[in-house]
């Protein structure tokens, strides 16, 4: 049954950290809250990862939510699937509980961050990370950009010290400038020059190595 309510006791049955129960007690210590409110307070106090928790492991979801551009709040949460139905830029803190998707182009830059899979028929990700999957016809990661769960597409581009952790899956993946992929490169064709590095092997009918490129297994 879903629930508007959070208990402390409900906290400790799914194996809350302890110290995001000690900070429930420390605001709660009449052992519940509303879940609004406790999300409310997770952002002023910058708990993100315990926002991220609640939205994964408690028992409360809304229906999808569909929007012609994302609201610009600093600090965006919501315990269901959003829909953006065209382009969207990201410069805050974006966690939600069914994925972010974008009919359109994502960008992510300013030091943003998204926690949940992302999906977009073309993803950026600059200097912004991506605490999720992340699911695109082209994905570029560059500027210091993250995506730690594994990125899916058609082509993939990773440059100038952007990082993909969880291997990547692409028809053509391209890795350069000091680029990194972490946990293998899965594609057709597959691309590493100019310091680029790919981590634990690549698997491609056509591997091409070149400039200091380096494929470490």
């Amino acid at each position: 049954m879903e629930t508007t309510t959070i208990t402390l006791q409900e906290l400790e049955e799914k194996d809350a950290c302890s110290d995001g129960r000690e900070l429930f007690e420390k605001y709660y210590p009449e052992g519940k809250a509303d879940y609004w409110d406790v999300i409310k307070r997770c952002i002023a106090l910058k708990e993100f990862w315990n926002i991220n928790w609640i939205l994964r492991k408690l028992n409360f979801t809304l229906p999808d939510l569909v929007l012609d551009e994302l609201p610009e709040e600093p600090v965006f949460v919501y315990p269901g699937k959003v829909i953006i139905k065209g382009d969207v830029k990201i410069t805050g803190k974006v966690l939600t509980k069914g994925g972010l998707h974008v009919s359109g182009k994502l960008i992510v830059c300013g030091y943003a961050y998204i926690w949940g899979n992302t999906k977009a028929d073309e993803i950026n990700v600059n200097d912004g990370w991506i605490y999720g999957r992340a699911y695109g016809e082209t994905i570029n990661v560059s500027d210091e950009g993250r995506i730690y769960d594994g990125a899916y597409g058609e082509t993939i581009n990773v440059s100038d010290d952007g990082h993909i952790y969880d291997g990547a899956y692409g028809e053509t993946i391209n890795v350069s400038d000091e680029g990194r992929i972490y946990g293998g490169a899965y594609g057709h064709i597959i691309n590493v020059s100019d310091k680029g590095r790919i981590y634990h092997g690549a698997n491609g009918q056509t591997i091409n190595v070149s400039d200091e490129g380096r494929i470490i297994c």
